[in-house]
């Protein structure tokens, strides 16, 4: 007879193992069968024996019978729970074995899919399946098998495309959201300086308009810059437009706003500039200089402004362009407000806000002509 205590601690199961195959559950469920077989054999033997020598004593043998069936029923009920244990391995490795199958399918369907013979790919199917392993070629790899050129092209491939979306955005940024200038003459000292590279903030044009105060880029529709002034370097010109560089070019001009639509501006060229005939202090004008030494007064069209620069004496703006006729800027050639100088870095900053010069400016008395 085989001695449990044995049997368990020789074991071919460790605990908690989960069996990998059909024959390793076959074994397992002999195991814990032959395992409780053995268990009953031993207690009926041992209730067998305490029978036997009781046997004599006719008043015990009724209490050894009772004895005898509690110990088989026990021992039944052993076999039971170790057969409800067996049942449980069953399940759990059933489980893992479909799971471990479903999981060998999809490998196998993967591998299927990966190797696909080429010829029975559709063109679309080649191209993905020639950039996916033209993507995997390693330097070292193009030159051991002789594919330096192939290598070359497709890092020529990715970087081109890389420089295209930085375009893309650039160009989408520079449209619609900040566009860079660059500053040529010093008419806005010394808010501005000379050689300064300013952001204007392009969506807050499509949103409002100018207002008194505000330092406005605007295109110069109506020749302020004479022809000989003008340059241009196609280079620059084009990045320019991509907004990968400032605006270098000399077709833009920076100023303040003097005069909205229906504001009458004047000045009698010894004394402070009015507007709707209220006299301003302007913080912002270049040391030394006067408000303005040209007497003037004009009203603001509608859709115009009326700017001038912070360096009175060095800025040929709307005061000089009265007679000509083409004294005010319209809102369609405003590129929008410049709020920051990002370069050079000793001059970083925002602009400071100057509405607070106009705050006691009362409205236009009348609606502003066309």
């Amino acid at each position: 007879m085989a001695d449990d205590k044995n049997t368990a601690n020789t074991s071919p199961f460790p605990e908690g193992y989960q069996p990998q195959s059909r024959r390793e559950r076959r074994e397992m469920e002999e195991y814990f069968t032959r395992l409780a077989a053995e268990k009953a054999t031993a207690e009926n033997a041992a209730t067998e024996q305490s029978a036997a020598e009781n046997a004599d004593a006719t008043g015990a043998t009724e209490c050894n019978t009772e004895s005898t069936r509690e110990l088989v029923a026990s021992a039944e009920a052993s076999a039971a729970v170790t057969s409800s244990s067996v049942k449980e391995a069953k399940k759990n490795a059933a489980v893992k074995n479909a799971e471990r199958e479903e999981t060998a399918d999809e490998e196998t369907t993967a591998d299927v899919e990966t190797t696909k013979d080429f010829s029975e790919m559709t063109p679309k199917e080649r191209r993905k399946a020639k950039r996916a392993e033209q993507a995997e070629l390693t330097y070292s790899q193009a030159q051991e098998e002789g594919r330096l050129g192939e290598w070359l092209w497709v890092q020529a491939r990715e970087g081109g495309t890389v420089i295209l979306y930085a375009l893309v955005i650039a160009f989408l940024v520079k449209t619609f959201l900040l566009r860079g200038f660059y500053i040529p003459s010093g008419s806005m000292e010394q808010t501005l300086q000379v050689n300064d590279r300013v952001f204007i903030n392009v969506a807050g044009s499509y949103f409002s308009n100018p207002k008194r105060g505000d330092v406005i880029v605007f295109k110069d529709s109506q020749g302020w810059i004479p022809s000989t002034q003008k340059s241009s370097n196609p280079l620059k010109d084009g990045l320019s437009f991509m907004g990968i560089l400032p605006d270098t070019s000399s077709n833009y001009l920076v100023k303040r706003v003097i005069g909205t639509p229906g504001d009458v501006v004047e000045s009698d060229g010894n004394g402070k500039v009015k507007v709707n005939g209220v006299e301003i202090t302007e913080p912002y004008l270049y040391p030394g200089n006067q408000p303005s030494e040209i007497p003037f007064k004009v009203t603001v069209p509608a859709g115009k402004y009326f700017v001038m620069g912070d360096h009175r004496s060095n800025s040929a703006d709307s005061r000089y362009h009265i007679s000509d006729g083409t004294a005010f800027i319209s809102k369609d050639d405003v590129q929008g407000n410049v709020f920051v100088v990002a370069w050079p870095l000793n001059h970083f900053g925002l602009l400071q806000d100057q509405s607070s010069v106009f705050s006691s400016i009362p409205e236009p008395t009348s609606t502003p002509s066309e």
